[in-house]
């Protein structure tokens, strides 16, 4: 009895870890009527109440850019409504088993992989991260807890601007040049910019971070690594066509490299739209979405969570998730507008993956803003 009731404190402590700021949209429930997507995708159309001339049209804006090869920029246009796709289309010569490059996409995947480790008791949320270099007591990084890698405010001096032109930048040397041989030693091996929780900045060197933790807990090695994320992750929702790479050092890098199919990246959003649990297994601890979805407490904050970016009203130097769109919604998202959309108040994920060759960010935004708003809302926590 002493060790079951051990188990619900320690439970509750958790859930109250991850407990939000502020009230958010219920998470939608998966049809019970509707298989879960882990083997095949169930297709379908849209529910009745869709805008499907302003469906059309957005869909039409996403699809106008044309760039080099004659191939529009958007290769894959992909939307998940009630658990099953009900649109998906490509660009010539990329098809559902194509994969595609996540870039800053993968911090979202981190982002689970850590949830894994703290459910399972491996990791804590409000503990002195652990990384190496920071073990000194008298270190002033040794206070910096992985909750505050997550959200970006670790104070760190790495974030992607930092040295100037972004050709120069700490964030371009981490993925291409010098410092790529040991991606998380070299982000940790960084002064302090602001006190530890005061100041967020957008840093692939800090998911780089994470990721080393997330490496070093899973054993520590490649091999390992991979098998941790196959057997947590990537199998038990279906992912299979996830490749994930690794530095010199064997560290994953998490914060830009995973490479997967639209089909795949909808199955991770699903995660999330469905608060973590698939097919009646909990796969992220409870509580870990609102937690993922709760701005990051720093005064020049408001569109980010925990490695996930969120649909407020932009701060100065951010940007919103899905302009004119549903507040709740939040979002995956990597270079060249490579977008994990989900939207609880819609029950929905929308997938765009390809390149910014002849558009840019505002552009595919405002269009996916479109196409999200032609979707009518559901009931809160009730998939249609």
């Amino acid at each position: 009895m002493r060790l079951v009731r051990a188990a619900v404190l320690a439970w509750a402590l958790l859930a109250a870890d991850f407990a939000p700021a502020a009230e958010l949209v219920p998470l939608p429930s998966h049809p019970e009527a509707r298989a879960w997507p882990t083997s095949e995708w169930p297709t379908g159309e849209p529910s009745a109440g869709v805008d499907g001339a302003k469906l059309a049209s957005a869909v039409d804006e996403l699809f106008a850019s044309i760039g080099r090869g004659g191939l529009p920029d958007t290769r894959a246009l992909l939307v998940v409504q009630g658990g099953a796709i009900v649109f998906e289309r490509y660009a010539p010569g990329f098809g559902p088993a194509s994969r595609f490059e996540s870039w800053s996409m993968a911090k979202s995947v981190t982002n689970a992989l850590v949830a894994v480790l703290v459910r399972e008791g491996r990791l804590a949320l409000d503990a002195p991260a652990e990384v190496p270099a920071w073990r000194e007591a008298s270190d002033p990084r040794a206070s910096i807890t992985l909750r505050q890698l997550l959200n970006m405010t670790s104070g760190l001096a790495n974030a992607d601007g930092e040295g100037g032109d972004i050709a120069d930048s700490f964030g371009a040397d981490l993925l291409f040049g010098a410092r790529s041989g040991d991606v998380a030693t070299a982000s940790a091996e960084v002064p302090l910019a602001h006190p530890p929780g005061d100041h967020w900045a957008y840093s692939t060197g800090t998911s780089m971070i994470v990721a080393g933790i997330v490496s070093r807990r899973a054993g520590g090695d490649p091999k390992s690594m991979l098998a941790f994320m196959r057997r947590e992750l990537f199998a038990p929702i279906g992912m299979t066509s996830a490749v994930p790479e690794f530095d010199a050092a064997g560290t994953f890098m998490g914060g830009a490299f995973v490479h997967a199919s639209a089909r795949d990246w909808a199955r991770l959003g699903y995660l999330y739209l469905r608060d973590g649990v698939w097919d009646g297994k909990r796969i992220l601890p409870e509580g870990w979405v609102d937690f993922s979805r709760t701005p990051a407490p720093a005064e020049n904050n408001t569109v980010y969570g925990a490695h996930f970016w969120l649909n407020g009203e932009p701060a100065e130097g951010q940007w919103p998730v899905l302009p004119g769109g549903p507040a709740d919604a939040f979002a995956a998202e990597g270079s060249n507008a490579q977008i994990v959309d989900i939207v609880p108040s819609r029950d929905l994920v929308v997938v765009r993956l390809g390149d910014l060759q002849s558009t840019d960010w505002p552009v595919v935004k405002r269009s996916l803003g479109r196409l999200v708003t032609a979707f009518p809302p559901t009931a809160p926590g009730v998939a249609r």
